[in-house]
């Protein structure tokens, strides 16, 4: 029933607009080209978004809706030479707060009557942008649940970048190796240092003064 009018007030509309509603073919979905490659392409970027961050399956609808939002403001039409943003709106789209999907994010914690020294961030992964508003959305790792905020900072990081800690711990191995050729350096120097010629001392020096006086 409610399909029905549905269909009703869709007919009702493009005959008011003069618009004519075709069909196609049932189960051939290649005669839908254009709208079978942006849902190709929608799907590929999103598996591609979750695969790379290690995300679970279970967020493809943020994925979905983050690769629909990035694509209305990044991919450029080839005869219009805009994007699809641009021709929606009239004016060029602001890309300057995007940031990588599945990053590390940290959300100010507004919501509890915190103590003095109770930590004010919450940690989180960065699933997308609000819809209805300048905000991200996020997954808070210690409420379980996903949350839109405009308090948020980013742990942008590119794909194979090493961690604080991981830099820690190449800086120890390189200093661990820099130190054995030291070492083996001073061991080598030692015999070096043995079999250098004696120095005639201070006494031998005054006996010589003296002789030479008495002989005069």
């Amino acid at each position: 029933m409610v399909e029905n009018l549905k269909i009703s007030h869709l007919k009702i509309f493009c005959e008011k607009h003069g618009i004519i509603h075709e069909f196609s073919s049932p189960r051939t979905p290649q005669k839908n080209g254009v709208v079978e490659k942006k849902n190709r392409s929608l799907q590929e970027m999103a598996r591609t978004m979750l695969h790379e961050n290690n995300l679970a399956k279970h967020f493809w609808a943020e994925a979905i809706n983050t690769t629909c939002y990035v694509q209305n403001r990044t991919y450029i039409r080839p005869l219009l030479n805009k994007t699809a943003y641009e021709l929606f709106k009239g004016r060029k789209p602001n890309i300057s707060y995007f940031h990588q999907f599945g990053c590390t994010c940290y959300v100010l914690n507004n919501k509890v009557c915190l103590k003095k020294f109770d930590a004010k961030a919450q940690k989180g992964i960065f699933l997308g942008y609000s819809e209805r508003s300048k905000a991200y959305r996020l997954y808070n790792s210690e409420t379980l649940c996903v949350e839109e905020s405009m308090h948020v900072k980013f742990d942008d990081k590119e794909p194979g970048d090493k961690t604080p800690e991981q830099v820690d711990i190449a800086g120890s191995e390189d200093s661990d190796d820099y130190s054995e050729p030291d070492q083996i350096s001073e061991v080598n120097e030692t015999p070096e240092a043995e079999a250098a010629p004696d120095v005639p001392s201070a006494e031998a020096s005054e006996e010589d003064h003296n002789a030479s006086q008495q002989v005069i």
